[in-house]
């Protein structure tokens, strides 16, 4: 099977890749302004994208006719690969999480807890027609992790900017003067720290990118595989049965009690 979703691979040239993988991520940033949570594992999310492939490789020719050819396969492998890479990078940040003094540790928690308690609250009266915007104007599609001081910062910059920008929202939240001085505080304490400012690599950013742009190409697979073998359910049934189940919800209503990172 190896050796044929290589040759598959072969006969795409790398401009057609390139705008496959481009589409992706196009497909997956137009996911994300919906706030949207990746609710999988992205190490399984990868070794599933090389099943798929091969897959695929069975149904190439109906599959290509309507739209899904070999370069969203090269790119899909690729981005498989650049998930399993930028994993292997991730635990640095504990590495680091364990070299802070209790203060910076404290620090971060108290502003960990406090970006969280109010992307929660965003959650809770954001769910009108416009709610998907806003909720991603307060930051909830970006990637959030409480070991990280650069993540909380950023989440907090977000917050304190959306709530300048929705003052409506701002209104139902409740929030007072003293609530947005003790987050402009929060965030210029952590930037203070040594890895309190945004980094021009953020492995974990990678890994969700890549992530959104693969659970996008099994969205293309599963809706193209369900109209080229409808008339076999039972190999489109174990084709679909391939995706990795994920609960993506569009808009949540509550935030997880615990960030991962």
């Amino acid at each position: 099977m190896a050796r044929k979703i290589t040759a598959t691979a072969a006969k795409t040239s790398v401009r057609s890749a390139t705008d496959a993988r481009n589409d992706l991520i196009a497909r997956a940033t137009r996911n994300t302004e919906g706030a949207t949570k990746l609710r999988s594992d992205p190490l399984a999310d990868a070794q599933a994208a090389r099943t798929v492939v091969g897959a695929i490789d069975g149904h190439a020719a109906e599959l290509a006719r309507r739209g899904l050819n070999g370069a969203y396969c090269e790119a899909a492998l690729q981005f498989a690969q650049d998930i399993e890479s930028h994993l292997q990078a991730v635990p640095a940040a504990a590495v680091t999480a364990r070299g802070r003094s209790q203060d910076s540790a404290d620090l971060l928690a108290d502003a960990a807890s406090t970006a969280l308690a109010v992307r929660g609250a965003v959650l809770r009266v954001t769910r009108g027609a416009e709610g998907r915007q806003v909720a991603r104007d307060f930051g909830l599609s970006e990637p959030f992790s409480a070991r990280q001081p650069a993540h909380v910062a950023r989440a907090l910059t977000r917050i304190l900017a959306a709530l300048e920008q929705h003052r409506d929202v701002r209104a139902d939240l409740g929030v007072l003067p003293e609530d947005v001085q003790t987050m402009q505080d929060l965030a210029r304490e952590l930037e203070k720290l040594p890895d309190g400012h945004a980094k021009n690599v953020d492995e974990q950013e990678r890994v969700l990118l890549a992530q959104g742009a693969l659970r996008a190409f099994f969205d293309l697979f599963a809706a193209k595989a369900s109209l080229a073998l409808a008339a076999d359910p039972d190999e489109r049934g174990r084709l679909l049965a391939l995706i990795p189940r994920a609960d993506e919800r569009r808009h949540l209503r509550r935030e997880p009690t615990r960030a991962s990172g």
